[in-house]
């Protein structure tokens, strides 16, 4: 067989309908399962981040998410990209969207309006210390003495007595006495 035999060959191959057909539907059918296996990562991680239990969801609180919905956004450029970029591309362009959302966008979504200098409402604490009237004292608050300073002008609150946080600015908590609200 001659040179010219074997180009005329790989030329019929090629010129075959059916081969082109055959690329085709190959290409399509493998586009699609990368798009299935984003849109169904993306799905997955979205649940596993509202099954998760509340003890894991305070230290991980958002990373499954924003997994999922990264996941979700590669399924939808992979699925209007003309030219599909190789699985292993997928992946890296996968895991640099995910990470620079947990650096950048995650802190953004869970700080939220103020929320580090809320207490809840009612919280009770009890004085260590004698609090003057703008002067600070100490409490134990859940367990763990913080500085605390008086609200308004309500005299001194003597030691061990049970006093009610306000809110907390910055490491001071802000409280009144329990004899405010119930003389």
């Amino acid at each position: 067989m001659s040179v010219i035999d074997v180009n005329i060959n790989a030329i019929l191959h090629y010129a075959n309908p059916m081969w082109f057909v055959a690329q085709a539907a190959l290409k399509s059918a493998l586009s699609y399962s990368h798009v299935a296996f984003w849109a169904g990562s993306g799905v997955v991680f979205c649940l596993i981040e509202m099954l998760l239990p509340k003890s894991l969801a305070k230290r991980y609180r958002l990373v499954a998410m924003i997994l999922g919905i990264t996941a979700l956004i590669v399924a939808v450029l992979v699925w209007r990209a003309q030219r599909m970029a190789g699985f292993n591309w997928q992946i890296v362009y996968w895991m640099g969207l995910s990470t620079a959302c947990v650096i950048w966008v995650r802190p953004m979504l869970l700080k939220g309006k103020g929320s580090s200098t809320v207490v809840p409402d009612a919280m009770e604490a009890k004085t260590l210390t004698e609090i003057l009237p703008g002067q600070i004292g100490r409490v134990v608050y859940e367990g763990t003495s913080w500085q605390a300073t008086c609200e308004g002008s309500a005299g001194p609150i003597p030691p061990y007595q049970k006093v009610y946080v306000l809110r907390r600015e910055g490491n001071t908590l802000i409280v009144v006495p329990e004899n405010l609200f119930h003389p």
